[in-house]
C-alpha cells in the first residue's frame, strides 16, 4: 500500500510556475523537494460503539505493526520578493500489521471484540496534505525568521479484521488543522553553503487534543540551485472525540532533494 507522490510534486510545481514574463522575474523564485523519511510510530487507538467502550490498542505491540516504515513526501513552492513565500506538501503514510492476539488477550473495536487467539489484519493509512504560508519578518544575509500559517489536513483509516472472514472494522479520520508556528534558517560562513535549519508549527486545543509538526536540519548546498538535506521531523497528534481517542507520534531522520529555478 504503500504511494509515491512524484506526480503531485510535478502538479505543485506547474501549478506554481510563473509563466511569460514572470518566469524571467528576479523576485520570483520556484522551487520543488523530494522528501524520505524513515519514521517509527508511536500510537494508540480506542474505537468504541455506542454501548461498547472500545479497548487502548497499541498498533505495534498489540497488533504487529511495523514500527519503521519509509515513507516519501513531496513538496512544492514558490517565493515572491524574498520574504513571502507559499507552499504545499503531500505524505502518504502506511502501516500494516498481522499477528495472532495471546490466548488471554481480547480487543475491542467500533463494536467488535476479537478474542484470544485470533489472528488480526491491521491497515493504518494516514496522508496528510498541507498548504500555507510564510513571511519572513527578519532577514539579513546571514539568515532569517518567518513566521508561518498553514492548514494540515489528515485524511486517516484504521482498519482491523480476523482471519476467519468476519466483517472489517474501520474507523475513518478527516479533518483540516489550522497551525501557526516559527521558521529558522542561517547560513555560517559567507559562502552560505552550508545552512541550518529549523521549524515548528502547532496547535492546542485543550481537552480535544494537539498537533505539533516540527524538524530541525543541515543543509548543503554544492549549487545554488540545488540542495541536500538532512535532519530530523516529529510529529505530534493527539485527539479525542467521546470515547474515541487517537495518539499519534512519528519521529525519525529524513534526507531531501530540492530543486530551485
Amino acid at each position: 500500500m504503500r504511494r509515491t507522490c512524484c506526480g503531485l510534486l510535478v502538479t505543485g510545481l506547474f501549478l506554481f510556475a510563473p509563466v511569460g514574463p514572470a518566469a524571467a522575474l528576479p523576485f520570483v523564485e520556484v522551487w520543488g523537494e523530494f522528501r524520505y523519511w524513515r519514521p517509527i510510530l508511536e500510537s494508540s487507538i480506542v474505537a468504541s460503539a455506542p454501548g461498547s467502550p472500545g479497548t487502548v490498542v497499541d498498533p505495534v505491540s498489540d497488533l504487529g505493526l511495523d514500527e519503521e516504515q519509509n515513507a516519501y513526501e513531496a513538496r512544492a513552492g514558490v517565493t515572491f520578493l524574498g520574504r513571502h513565500k507559499f507552499r504545499i506538501g503531500y505524505l502518504p503514510l502506511s502501516f500494516d500489521g498481522d499477528r495472532t492476539l495471546a490466548a488471554t488477550q481480547s480487543i475491542t473495536f467500533q463494536g467488535q471484540t476479537f478474542t484470544g487467539s485470533t489472528r488480526v489484519l491491521t491497515d493504518l493509512d494516514v496522508k496528510i496534505l498541507r498548504a500555507g504560508y510564510e513571511f519572513d519578518f527578519f532577514k539579513t544575509p546571514l539568515g532569517y525568521l518567518g513566521i508561518l500559517f498553514e492548514v494540515h489536513y489528515f485524511d486517516g483509516e484504521a482498519r482491523l479484521r480476523s482471519s476467519t472472514g468476519t466483517p472489517d472494522e474501520k474507523v475513518d479520520f478527516r479533518v483540516p488543522v489550522p497551525v501557526v508556528g516559527l521558521a529558522f534558517r542561517t547560513y555560517p560562513t559567507i559562502t552560505r553553503i552550508v545552512s541550518l535549519g529549523a521549524e515548528l508549527v502547532g496547535v492546542y486545543a485543550g481537552s480535544t487534543g494537539h498537533y505539533l509538526d516540527g524538524e530541525a536540519s543541515v543543509t548543503f548546498s554544492p549549487w545554488p540551485f540545488v540542495e541536500l538535506t538532512g535532519g530530523y521531523r516529529v510529529i505530534d497528534l493527539e485527539g479525542e472525540d467521546g470515547d474515541d481517542k487517537l495518539d499519534l507520534f512519528l519521529h525519525g531522520p529524513f534526507a531531501s532533494l530540492t530543486i530551485r529555478f
